[in-house]
């Protein structure tokens, strides 16, 4: 056993949450080491390079309008490349656009005649707008809560258009299909999307926290380092090294954390994803716009179980993107590349007939070119987003000597989790 040197504080996990800590600890002069189990930083928001393609870990975006985003983050550098407002969606076996006409007013009388929703539903639309972007921040997530279903249907929305639009694109960025999650959610979702562009770097989602690493000093990054233990203030790794801080921050997901602090009630429940990237000739659709399954989303039904809904068939896909026309860099020259994200249990049969339904359902959405198209990467991800439901408890942020933080203690985004290291950081600088 090795008792290694140690600066003041160490931070166990590299991902969003213990990066921005560490980037709020050095602006008070607070000197940290950073221990990573992996060879590479950013936790869940990671990247790959496959044949020349870029394929982000699941189907993630950066919204602009995140507060904490635009503190610690240079867009310039990112080169963000924006997405289009509004989205394209699936109808009565083709395709139908519902636009954005806060941004791009001339589709206004397009988004009012569109069959998605009534003309009552668009105004509901218009008020929860406003009244997610009263306000500030704090005010919002201190609003009275309940599940986002129950919100929606008291607000007045039709339930084909909730099936059509709301599942689908919620169940998207919550990875909730069910909509249970609170409705503090939905408002801080429809505040963000108004205030700001929905965007990917030109070089993935890992370009994030690449851009974060760098601004740290030398050394303060040890990668490759697993931690097996904490006790009694010793940092025990698994090479036998132990290491005494004045303060640790733990900053890994919850299910580590709570096995790391002997704490089973950290632990939170998990949202999965399953994503299937695609490659073709040429891209199925130039109007970079996210694409909802619409009433063809079987979400709410049983994985695998995708029977006829009404007169329409249903399947496993939830959205799709071309993410090569919203940025060309995520494909080589000639080629377009599609993210397609699904409702499959995490694990089930990804490979397989998991896969050939997809395929399935993308030709009956773009025809026969389809079946040419190369499939270059399933990712299953079983633990995507901690779940926050309505009514959520508030969960401690100390334990003793050790700060905890990470996503699952404020929202399950990539503001909650720099937003959570930024406040660590606070409650160290504020016992040091």
């Amino acid at each position: 056993m090795t008792h290694a040197p140690s600066p003041p504080v160490v931070i166990i996990g590299a991902g969003l949450a213990g990066l921005a800590c560490a980037i709020g600890l050095q602006r008070r002069g607070i000197g940290c080491a950073i221990l990573e189990a992996t060879d590479r930083v950013g936790g869940r928001v990671r990247s790959d390079v496959v044949d020349g393609f870029t394929l982000d870990h699941g189907f993630q975006v950066l919204l602009t309008a995140y507060p904490a985003c635009r503190e610690l983050l240079d867009y310039s550098e990112l080169r963000l490349q924006p997405f289009e407002p509004g989205a394209l969606i699936r109808h009565r076996g083709g395709f139908v656009t519902l636009g954005d006409p806060w941004r791009r007013p001339a589709q206004a009388l397009a988004t009012a005649l569109s069959p998605v929703g009534t003309l009552g539903d668009k105004l509901r639309i218009a008020r929860l707008r406003w009244s997610a972007s009263r306000g500030t921040l704090d005010e919002l997530f201190m609003r009275p809560e309940e599940p986002t279903i129950e919100r929606l249907r008291r607000l007045g929305f039709t339930e084909p258009f909730i099936d059509q639009f709301f599942r689908p694109f919620l169940g998207g960025v919550y990875l909730d299909p069910d909509l249970q999650t609170s409705s503090r959610m939905l408002e801080f979702v429809f505040r963000m999307f108004a205030a700001g562009d929905i965007a990917l770097p030109a070089d993935g989602m890992a370009a994030i926290p690449r851009q974060l690493a760098e601004r740290l000093p030398r050394g303060t990054l040890r990668l490759r380092q697993s931690v097996e233990t904490i006790e009694e203030g010793r940092i025990y790794l698994t090479g036998g090294d132990v290491i005494r801080p004045e303060r640790i921050v733990v900053a890994t997901e919850s299910d580590a954390a709570a096995a790391l602090v002997g704490d089973p009630q950290i632990a939170t429940r998990w949202n999965h994803t399953v994503n299937h990237y695609f490659a073709a000739d040429a891209s199925p659709d130039r109007r970079k716009l996210l694409i909802l399954a619409g009433d063809e989303y079987a979400g709410h039904e049983a994985a695998g179980d995708h029977q006829a809904a009404g007169n329409h068939v249903t399947g496993p896909i939830g959205t799709a993107v071309v993410l090569s026309d919203i940025a060309p860099q995520y494909a080589p020259p000639g080629q377009a590349l599609i993210s397609v994200s699904t409702t499959q249990a995490a694990g089930w049969d990804v490979g397989g007939s998991g896969l050939a339904e997809v395929r399935d359902q993308l030709v009956r959405w773009f025809g026969p070119d389809a079946t040419a198209w190369q499939h270059l990467r399933s990712y299953s991800i079983p633990y995507a987003l901690p779940v926050v439901p309505a009514e959520n408890v508030p969960r401690p942020r100390e334990r003793g000597e050790i700060v905890l933080c990470g996503d699952y203690l404020e929202t399950p985004s990539i503001q909650g989790a720099l937003v959570s290291g930024m406040r660590a950081a606070e409650l160290v600088a504020a016992r040091s």
